[in-house]
């Protein structure tokens, strides 16, 4: 390079360096962004039933954002759970550009109709902020009709089982009169201890697991006036002191909330 031509470039260059832009500087625009989604499982409970709120948030700007915080809140009726703070908060430290983070908290609603769940995000300095809401159906407790009998595995009815035979209990879960479909349900049934689960089906796809005294169904739904027909099988392991036992079942929400509670008492000898 010519000398004058490389004077001029060195002196061009301080000029930069003095007015606070490297020589090699390029003009840049930067984007400080989020974007909060927020979702509900389930989307619809029964009345005092808790649900999951959860919101995601994505850094959806060009620069990493420092001590990120992100809430939640029950809005229209819903509130965490007794006990827990409100809004349920956490701060990232930092959030890279297109990393995502989610924070959950359990909510419940005390009244019926649709609650909301408010959630957001925001940057320690704010030029980055986002918020979104999701909401949930409350229903109020079904109306359901249940009734339970002792068998014999031919499905006749049997008061007295015999110590070492199988019989069995016919349990109907019908959504009585109902005018809209009841929210998740499960059975969950209780067995003396003079008795022992050994299996157990029922209608409409739904199963049932369980050992020892216990068993329990996955979870279903009844329509109006639809009827659910569970059957367990039981084996007769002892005689209790008075010859009689009772076994038990409830009908509960997916939260864990009885809405029926239906018993049997049987004779062993």
């Amino acid at each position: 390079m010519r000398p004058d031509r490389l004077l001029a470039a060195v002196a061009t260059a301080a000029v930069l360096a003095l007015a606070g832009h490297p020589a090699s500087a390029e003009p840049v625009c930067q984007k400080w962004d989020l974007d909060v989604t927020c979702s509900v499982k389930p989307n619809r409970v029964t009345i005092g039933d808790p649900f999951t709120a959860t919101v995601m948030v994505k850094n959806t700007g060009d620069v990493p954002l420092a001590n990120v915080t992100i809430s939640i809140r029950g809005d229209l009726g819903a509130h965490v759970l007794p006990g827990q703070p409100s809004p349920v908060t956490t701060v990232l430290p930092r959030l890279e550009p297109g990393e995502t983070k989610e924070l959950s908290g359990t909510f419940v609603c005390d009244t019926g109709g649709v609650c909301r769940v408010l959630g957001g995000a925001r940057d320690l300095i704010g030029w980055a902020a986002a918020n979104g809401a999701c909401t949930v159906e409350v229903v109020g407790l079904p109306a359901i009709g249940s009734s339970m009998t002792d068998q014999d595995l031919k499905g006749v009815d049997k008061g007295v089982f015999l110590v070492g035979e199988e019989n069995q209990y016919l349990l109907e879960v019908k959504n009585d009169g109902g005018s809209s479909v009841t929210p998740d349900l499960k059975v969950v049934f209780s067995l003396p201890k003079e008795l022992e689960f050994v299996g157990g089906e029922a209608t409409r796809d739904v199963r049932i697991s369980g050992q020892g005294q216990t068993a329990e169904t996955t979870g279903f739904a009844l329509a109006p006036n639809e009827t659910l027909k569970i059957v367990i099988r039981v084996k007769a392991i002892a005689v209790p002191p008075s010859n009689l036992i009772q076994t038990r079942a409830v009908i509960q929400t997916a939260g864990g909330i009885p809405v029926a509670d239906e018993a049997e008492s049987t004779t062993i000898k």
